[in-house]
């Protein structure tokens, strides 16, 4: 018995010793990258995991997908180091290079770079159709005098960031709101149980965590429309107009306007400039099919929309893409 241990360990150790040699680029260890995402209930989570083994099938690279806060928290764990990849909203990506906002006390993320875009993420308040809430102006308490239950996203994340804007242009701050910043799944509860009058999202649509909370009860999706609208996209251009078709949701008979963020794909600028080429040309190449094949809203990633929302490089294009979208023709 004590042979066959210490013939196993050997094995053991003969193999490993073996891998990582094979694993090495002239005998050093392969650069392998941590993506974050978003909590495992967002469309982002799917997402990444999808792009992760395209770039691996295809690419012969390695990525592992962490689940995570979203976009603030992606791009804030970048920054210390802990990852080297992230999926952020264009508003939040905008705010940490340039060092402003809610990162104004960390400074200028000045490591950030694009590598690729993703989908429309539509900004979606859902009500409960016999609920009070019929604008969301409505949750001006010194207009009603209640302080409604509302809930934008996890805590810390790019949805947060997102619907204190919208709030904004409506007049209403933070403190007029029972404000709970709450995951996809907690929200989906909460909601169920009607400890909140409404729960806010900025994900991929048709979304199942808000097919969940209306298969049982009708919903009502929240109008972000008119002069508030307008207001929003002349102050900030990452938003465009979106329409939500009729009849996705249980209780939602109409189509129903809203705004819209897109999604970048980032790195830190010392993700190794092959790594980065390779990943871009795995997604954009072989691994497309399967990429666009995740949920429906995910054809939208094509060649032709990579770089939208950064086509000036407001955030620099990592070297990887820059030689990648010169090669494809989108950047000169």
């Amino acid at each position: 018995m004590k042979r066959i241990l210490i013939f196993l360990l050997i094995a053991f150790l003969f193999t490993s010793f073996a891998f990582a040699a094979g694993q090495g680029e002239a005998g050093g260890k392969k650069y392998s990258a941590i993506m974050g995402s978003s909590s495992l209930g967002g469309s982002w989570y799917p997402m990444a995991s999808r792009l992760a083994g395209v770039a691996m099938k295809y690419g012969d690279i390695v990525i592992t997908v962490q689940s995570s806060g979203g976009g603030t928290e992606n791009v804030r764990l970048m920054k210390q180091g802990q990852y080297n990849m992230g999926l952020c909203e264009p508003n939040a990506a905008n705010y940490a290079y340039q060092g402003i906002k809610m990162f104004a006390k960390e400074g200028k993320f000045d490591n950030l770079r694009y590598v690729m875009g993703l989908y429309p993420l539509p900004l979606t308040a859902v009500v409960h159709k016999d609920g009070p809430i019929m604008s969301l102006g409505d949750f001006d308490k010194s207009k009603t005098g209640k302080s409604y239950g509302f809930s934008p996203g996890s805590p810390g994340s790019g949805d947060e960031v997102s619907w204190l804007e919208v709030f904004e242009a409506y007049g209403v701050k933070k403190d007029d709101m029972n404000w709970k910043p709450l995951s996809h799944n907690e929200r989906v509860m909460a909601f169920k149980d009607r400890i909140l009058e409404c729960v806010a999202f900025e994900t991929a649509q048709p979304a199942g965590a808000i097919i969940e909370l209306s298969a049982q009860n009708p919903i009502r999706i929240i109008e972000i429309k008119g002069a508030e609208r307008d207001k929003i996209l002349k102050a900030l251009p990452f938003y465009g107009k979106y329409t939500l078709p009729a009849g996705m949701y249980n209780g939602q008979d109409t189509a129903v306007e809203t705004i819209f963020l897109g999604g970048f794909c980032l790195a830190n600028s010392d993700v190794p400039e092959d790594f980065i080429y390779k990943f871009l040309t795995a997604i954009y190449g072989p691994g497309l099919p399967e990429v666009q094949s995740v949920f429906p809203v995910a054809k939208e990633i094509t060649l032709k929309s990579a770089i939208l929302g950064n086509e000036n490089g407001e955030i620099p294009f990592h070297p990887g893409a820059l030689k990648f979208y010169k090669e494809k023709g989108l950047l000169k």
